[in-house]
């Protein structure tokens, strides 16, 4: 039986390097998708790779909200191109948490493909861990950094079995779930106790970064993902932190005590991916510079790109250029 993890990632140079040592620990071969990370990420993979994991990397130039495509893509990269019989979906700030699984992930898959049903994939909850003020900011290992989670909550991710493909079926968005056709004979399992450790919330500047990006890639989709509500959790933050910043930026409430009064349980993971050796120094601040910047310049370059490429681009854009608004 062969498990390969997928993931698509974007500027993760924080914790991309425990995520990938961790996830070996579960996997036989990791397919990860780069989104055109500016931030170190990229060097930090390829620097994993030359000491032996066993990887792919992939990259795409993708600046819009193309979550069901490249999930798919990613899934049939798995079963076609590696043999898999499980596709691990994970993103990099998830780590498996199998402590509470008799025998552990590989063994629970094992006993679901000899088994002869036709499960086409398993549901895992989410486990969410965020910062709190009283971490310790000089550990660079983040699951040893952040020990504090909320109550598991559904809706976390999936794992799909080839028979997934063979069912027709499609990995759905954000790989919290999947789609099987009407008269499908497939089946879905849902796992308790296998967890997903969400560590979604890692500092402030981390969290501006995430919403900003994340309902960016939205508005660069246009009106039918606006319509259809993709990633909408990312727009309150986003507004809030295009309007009134200080909200945000000069309130420890937000994040930092909201996280205390919720992450209450203290329940560190079992990290199983070893020290790090290519990590930077915790620098939130600078990491999220390189990051912002980075995708704003990817967007203006995509911009310009369309402009001059299609003439109907550019007169539409000229048209709006030279609209002049009375305000007051």
């Amino acid at each position: 039986m062969r498990i390969v993890a997928v993931s698509r990632v974007l500027d993760e140079v924080d914790i991309i390097e425990a995520f990938i040592r961790h996830a070996a620990a579960f996997v036989d071969h990791h397919v990860v998708l780069d989104n055109g990370s500016r931030d170190g990420t990229v060097e930090i993979l390829r620097r994993l790779a030359e000491e032996g994991l066993s990887l792919t990397v992939y990259r795409s130039p993708s600046i819009c909200f193309s979550e069901r495509d490249m999930n798919n893509w990613l899934y049939n990269e798995a079963v076609d191109r590696h043999d898999a019989d499980w596709v691990a979906c994970l993103d990099s700030d998830e780590f498996y948490d199998d402590r509470q699984l008799p025998g552990g992930l590989r063994a629970y898959l094992g006993e679901l493909e000899n088994s002869g049903g036709n499960v086409a994939a398993v549901r895992m909850p989410w486990a969410h861990y965020n910062y709190r003020s009283q971490d310790d900011a000089t550990d660079t290992l983040v699951p040893r950094r952040i020990t504090h989670r909320t109550e598991v909550m559904p809706g976390g991710k999936v794992i799909a079995s080839w028979r997934l493909g063979k069912e027709k079926g499609l990995v759905l968005e954000g790989q919290h779930d999947v789609f099987l056709p009407e008269g499908s004979r497939g089946t879905i399992v849902t796992e308790p106790r296998l967890w997903i450790a969400h560590f979604s919330v890692r500092s402030t500047a981390q969290y501006v970064t995430k919403n900003v990006r994340g309902w960016a890639k939205v508005l660069t989709a246009g009106r039918e993902c606006l319509e259809r509500r993709h990633s909408a959790h990312y727009c309150e933050p986003f507004e809030l932190l295009r309007d009134r910043p200080g909200k945000v930026l000069r309130s420890r409430r937000l994040i930092e005590r909201e996280n205390e009064e919720r992450c209450v349980i203290h329940d560190p993971i079992d990290y199983r991916g070893g020290p790090l050796r290519y990590t930077p120094p915790y620098d939130p601040e600078m990491q999220s510079v390189r990051a912002l910047i980075g995708f704003l310049s990817d967007v203006c370059t995509r911009y310009g790109e369309l402009t001059d490429a299609l003439p109907a681009a550019r007169a539409h854009s000229e048209q709006i250029e030279r609209r002049i608004d009375r305000l007051i």
